[in-house]
């Protein structure tokens, strides 16, 4: 059996072409996203260059790092760490081929630790309102209206809060069901929502009951289904009121129950390959939306022209390569955005490179792949869901019509906008909302126009005579403006569930980025000031968790779960006018803080999700949160506004457990905005954003470094990082990439290799990697892959006219024996003896072991950061954090 190390070497040599035609082949692919990075075919069968009981060891040091980083976690939730990092396995888990701490017998009572108290609101001073039901918090919350828009707000004797004192609203023990989104407004300042116990169990739900329900037995080959004769599915009338687009999700017994599909799969549980049509398919071309509108707003102290002389200015991705100017098309292909506009709709930067963007229009002869086909309806309510070419994200569509009966064509409808970047084929596929696909068990089918819902019960005898149906896609908005903001609302210790999902409603672009998101979430949260959102549970929503939308200033969000999300757990989206960014004092999240947060399990419907996201925000610190097991990046900046961001001592493990060509941290910065946070007046340039002592592993399909720093990613300071399985990467333009006191633990960048980078144009945009210290696993594997942006000529340059920091790092490398590759490939001593990185050592790792990686990666994570330059000397003070 060929060991996974050999796999990926083979794989990586596809890298370059992938990122440029957008896809592995759906064979490596499976292979890459069904084994982690290096990790043994079998017990005690080693990976070269690799101790035997490393990938052991990380996961056990991983979860004593969650205690101190978070140690009030509940047992409960140390629990699903401790399964997470597969510590306590002794059989097959479906996805490695063999559990990786089997030896150890690793028993969770062992490692667990009493969590620390955590503080929950109740000590809150102010006027306390109880309530009981809907009507009541609806009537409370109508009467602080009331009291806000009186010219005399001074009825103390009703309970209700006058001028800037505290309201607050404690809610009886309970499921409180919505049947209209619950809409917040000025009048709620210092307000807070919280439980009228302490540690008791309040929902807030959009599910309605269906209570009453009578089920029949149904022989599923009356519908042209093939299950066994055992197959138990009923049948029930049900209620004409659910709404326009029917029943598009369903609680059965409290558990999320799927749409009728095919391939079948279980979308909480089962990950890509399973569920997939994955044979060749043939895609009819993108419907051709007419010319855009194209904008271009040049920026004169953008990248690359500050200080760069013309000559050494990059030439490819247009006239202003990634980000010398915003760029915008309105409408054309655009028209299907909420706004239509969008990067991507114009012709220059990566747009010019193939990506503008589009989607297939529908399948050709899609009947030949549908085996209980044909449809009785030609599936008039299917939607179809497929990966882009290489996995960056999902797209769904609905049918705008029947599929054709003679061809067996199936057109596209609504939907495509789920993703930026632009393509004319799909990968790997499946439909659902069918009928006849209705065979397997947890299955269901709203049969909308006769009123009835068909479920595969997976127990003895009938369904419950009761179940759910999520109804809003939103369960509370909080709505303010710049000039009479939201301010001080708390919410604590909420359980919010039953939202329905939200992949087919308008999606825009926030940003120059690859996402496609929905501005909506189960908290919808813009114009607001001081927001405090924490303990609370966030469970089985089937779109977004927490949106910052707009204006929103100093929002806190911590201490909350999020567990299968059908999309991401905390985005924020700001507002810019062409790519400014200061207009009205900024209407973006700014000084937002997400922290101490347990985030895992998202991603269920929309892949390109995260823990968090942004897009057009600034000043975000992102501290202590333990975020896994995801299907993409756990952690997206989707673009370079403003910057000043600070994402430090977080656990990131198990990303891209679906996707590819990314790391667990994304980043893009394709165009530039004008902001006020570097200097305080507006400028192109934003403000250094630091990633710092987050202990990261970079598993799965996570191929593209500790930190994937794509395309135009600008001003990051990654320092005292100990990274798992990742190296650095930025050789995708961008600039000021400075990588520094990080341990690189068997690193890889699309390749074995510790920096995948790129020797920029002039002394301003430097790039760096220095203090760092790099363990490859091969003789002979990369220290340095470098490229000379611009000029092209040369491959050796002066140290003046070499501008990337480069020095004391220290390449642990069986052997000593490793290699630099620019424009050729040259063994280390030789590249050592330009002067260009003085201080750096190649050291044997034939003796090291997995206890001495470790120590050094403990060692950087609770260090102190040093400055932006090595020595100190920079155009700013040092920054010297921890």
């Amino acid at each position: 059996m060929m060991n996974f190390f050999t796999l990926w070497a083979t794989t990586v040599s596809l890298a370059s072409a992938h990122y440029k035609t957008g896809a592995y082949s759906s064979e490596h692919l499976v292979r890459l996203l069904a084994r982690g990075h290096f990790m043994q075919d079998a017990p005690g069968m080693p990976v070269e260059g690799i101790p035997v009981d490393f990938e052991c060891e990380w996961r056990i040091a991983a979860f004593g790092h969650a205690k101190t980083l978070q140690p009030h976690l509940s047992i409960e939730r140390q629990r699903v760490l401790f399964e997470a990092l597969e510590l306590g396995s002794v059989g097959s888990d479906g996805k490695h081929l063999h559990p990786v701490c089997s030896d150890r017998s690793i028993a969770f009572e062992d490692v667990a630790w009493e969590p620390v108290p955590s503080y929950d609101g109740s000590l809150e001073q102010g006027t306390y309102l109880e309530v009981h039901s809907v009507t009541e918090l609806l009537r409370v919350l109508d009467s602080l209206s009331v009291v806000s828009e009186s010219e005399d707000s001074t009825n103390l004797d009703s309970g209700l809060r006058t001028g800037s004192s505290r309201t607050i609203i404690g809610l009886a023990p309970g499921v409180y069901r919505l049947s209209e989104t619950l809409a917040l407004g000025p009048e709620h300042s210092h307000v807070t929502l919280r439980p009228s116990q302490p540690g008791s169990e309040v929902t807030i739900t959009s599910a309605r009951l269906l209570s009453g329900l009578h089920w029949t037995k149904v022989d599923t080959s009356s519908y042209g289904a093939v299950a066994s004769n055992e197959a138990n599915v009923y049948v029930a009338d049900v209620p004409d009121n659910l709404g326009a687009l029917g029943m598009t999700a369903l609680r059965v017994n409290e558990k999320r129950a799927t749409r009728a599909r095919f391939p079948n799969a279980n979308p909480e549980y089962d990950q890509f390959p399973v569920g997939y049509v994955a044979s060749k398919t043939e895609w009819l071309p993108p419907k051709d939306m007419g010319p855009s509108v194209d904008v271009t707003v040049p920026m004169a102290d953008a990248y690359p022209f500050v200080d760069t002389p013309a000559s050494a200015r990059p030439t490819g991705y247009g006239k202003y390569a990634f980000a010398g100017a915003y760029r915008v098309g309105i409408n054309g292909s655009c028209s299907i955005l909420t706004p239509p506009a969008s990067y991507w709709c114009q012709p220059d930067g990566r747009t010019g490179d193939g990506y503008h963007f589009r989607t297939p229009s529908g399948v050709r002869n899609i009947s030949q792949f549908l085996p209980h086909g044909p449809y009785r309806d030609g599936g008039r309510d299917m939607v179809l869901t497929y990966w882009r070419p290489g996995h960056w994200f999902s797209i769904m569509f609905n049918l705008s019509r029947p599929i054709d009966s003679t061809t067996g064509d199936a057109i596209f409808g609504i939907g495509g906008f789920q993703g930026a970047d632009g393509h004319d084929e799909g990968a790997e596929w499946f439909v659902e909302n069918v009928l006849e696909e209705l065979d397997s068990p947890n299955e269901f089918f709203h049969d909308e126009a006769r009123n009835k819902l068909y479920f595969y019960f997976n127990g003895t005898g009938a369904p419950p005579p009761e179940v759910e149906v999520p109804m809003l896609t939103e369960l509370i908005t909080v709505r303010g403006t710049v000039d009479a903001p939201v301010q001080g609302l708390h919410i604590f210790n909420l359980t919010l569930e039953g939202q329905r999902p939200t992949y087919l409603e308008p999606h825009g672009i926030p940003s120059a980025g690859d996402w496609g998101l929905e501005r909506m979430a189960a908290f919808h949260f813009e114009g607001t000031e001081d927001l405090l959102l924490q303990g609370c549970i966030f469970q089985r929503l089937d779109g977004n968790a927490v949106l910052l939308a707009g204006y929103n200033r100093r929002a806190v969000i911590r201490r909350n779960e999020f567990v299968l999300l059908g999309a991401s757990a905390v985005a924020l989206w700001g507002d810019d006018q062409l790519g400014d960014g200061t207009v009205r004092g900024g209407e973006q999240p700014r000084e937002t803080v997400v922290e101490d947060n347990f985030c895992h399990e998202i991603g269920i419907y929309q892949k390109q999700s995260s823990c968090y996201f942004h897009a057009v925000s600034a000043q975000s610190t992102i501290r202590r949160n333990l975020f896994f097991n995801g299907p993409r990046a756990l952690v997206n900046f989707n673009d370079g506004f403003g910057g000043g961001h600070d994402l430090g001592h977080n656990l990131l493990f198990n990303s891209c457990r679906e996707g590819s060509d990314h790391g667990a941290f994304n980043s893009w910065g394709r165009q530039p905005y004008l902001a006020d946070i570097r200097t305080g007046s507006p400028s192109a340039e934003p403000a250094w954003s630091r990633l710092h002592n987050n202990f990261i592993v970079a598993n799965y399909a996570a191929n593209g470094g500790c930190f994937d720093n794509d395309d135009g990613s600008s001003w990051y300071l990654e320092q005292n990082n100990f990274c798992v399985y990742g190296g650095m990467k930025s050789d995708f333009e961008g600039s000021n990439k400075r990588s520094s006191n990080n341990v690189h633990a068997f690193a890889n960048v699309y390749g074995d290799a510790c920096l995948a980078g790129i020797n920029q144009v002039s002394e301003h945009y430097a790039e760096g990697y220095w203090n760092n210290t790099c363990i490859l696993a091969k003789a002979g594997d990369t220290y340095l892959s470098l490229s000379q942006l611009s000029p092209k000529e040369g491959t050796v340059p002066s140290k003046a006219a070499f501008h990337t920091y480069l020095g004391s790092n220290t390449i642990f490398v069986p052997n000593a024996s490793c290699t630099v590759t620019w424009g050729s490939s040259q063994n280390i001593t030789e590249w050592l003896s330009y002067g260009l990185d003085d201080g750096t050592r190649a050291m044997d790792s034939s003796s090291l072991t997995s206890a001495q990686i470790l120590q050094m990666g403990f060692g950087v994570l609770t260090a102190p950061n040093g400055p932006p330059i090595p020595g100190g000397l920079d155009e700013a003070p040092a920054l010297m954090f921890v």
